[in-house]
């Protein structure tokens, strides 16, 4: 296991952590709360030579830093722990092999067992000498009905362990592709997905940004702050096809990549997102309801021939950057590359 700390030492970890976290300039959640809880429980030498290299600097971490440090501190011991699954799965499975072995060898055995009694009958008979060949038979028998039966329950059991397995690393490989906020894959899960398509032409990507979040958070707390982002996450989950990839790329944006869908239909797609967002109802704290100050501002790239994720995203970014600059909650398109190239020309 990741964290064995029991319940006392697991709340003074949290007890030192919080403020740590409360110091920082990202929002305060589940994400950021495993770097400070890490650190603070001497857990990850490498992460705490970083943080507190930050600390000491007085640099506070923003958003993309902390998502960073948690792919390349925390990510790879999620690896780990998959790997050490992989090498009990692996075992166990030798074991299954060699217990099959096992029932082969006591098969051989019981076989020529058979092949002797059946000479012996060929031979003249005698009552001892057909005696001796049921006592043998009888004998033989009962070993191989209990070596069977041991091979039984040990594979019954080895097949129990092995499902177990099985079913941990699914899950273990599933928790560290996901973003543990929003229930949405992460960016490494979004990546992950992407590269095992058959490929992205005919696709649309839209990277979603919410406006002026940091001015939210300070304005109206973290608290609401990942309220709101579990709540759009909702929101891309619902309108998001089951075939369709979404995900949160990274503090407060969102990558979604609609496969076969023509501009139109993206922009389609884009707009109820938009409509959906400018709408929510998210509670504070003190329980009232904060409706129209969340919004987010989209950008759209349609896959050309020959167009790899990245050329997507880039040409993604450069439409979201057009949104805001525009004047943020409202959707805008770049469907080809030389648009891009034009303004970088500029």
């Amino acid at each position: 296991m990741r964290y064995q700390q029991n319940k006392a030492q697991s709340a003074e970890f949290l007890r030192l952590a919080l403020p740590l976290m409360a110091s920082q300039e990202a929002a305060l959640h589940p994400v950021s709360y495993a770097l400070w809880y890490e650190h603070v429980a001497g857990i990850n030498p490498e992460l705490s030579e970083v943080l507190a290299a930050r600390l000491n600097e007085q640099l506070p971490l923003r958003e993309k830093d902390v998502h960073e440090f948690y792919s390349r501190y925390i990510l790879p011991t999620d690896r780990e722990v998959l790997e050490r699954l992989c090498e009990k799965l692996r075992t166990y499975l030798e074991e299954v092999a060699q217990a099959s072995a096992t029932v082969a060898t006591e098969t051989g055995r019981f076989g020529r067992t058979l092949e002797r009694s059946n000479l012996r009958l060929a031979e003249p008979l005698t009552l001892e000498s057909v005696r001796a060949v049921v006592a043998e038979l009888t004998a033989e028998t009962r070993v191989m009905q209990g070596n069977a039966q041991a091979a039984s329950e040990q594979l019954e059991l080895q097949t129990a362990e092995v499902r177990r397995l099985t079913s941990e690393l699914e899950q273990a490989r599933a928790e560290a592709l996901l973003d543990p906020l929003t229930g949405l894959k992460n960016r490494r899960g979004v990546e992950r997905a992407v590269a095992e398509l058959d490929g992205i032409e005919g696709a649309a990507l839209l990277i979603a940004d919410i406006d002026h979040f940091k001015a939210i958070n300070d304005t109206h707390g973290h608290l609401l702050g990942d309220r709101a982002l579990a709540a759009i996450g909702r929101i891309l989950h619902e309108n998001i096809k089951r075939r369709d990839l979404v995900g949160r790329w990274g503090g407060e944006e969102f990558a979604i990549l609609l496969l076969r869908t023509p501009l139109k239909g993206a922009e389609a797609v884009a707009e109820q997102i938009r409509a959906a967002v400018e709408s929510l109802q998210i509670r504070k704290p003190d329980g009232t309801k904060l409706e129209g100050c969340i919004t987010v501002s989209l950008g759209i790239a349609v896959a050309e021939d020959r167009d790899g994720f990245e050329d997507l995203i880039r040409r993604a970014d450069e439409a979201l950057y057009r949104a805001k600059r525009d004047g943020r909650n409202r959707v805008r398109a770049l469907e080809h590359s030389r648009e891009l190239d034009s303004n970088n020309r500029q």
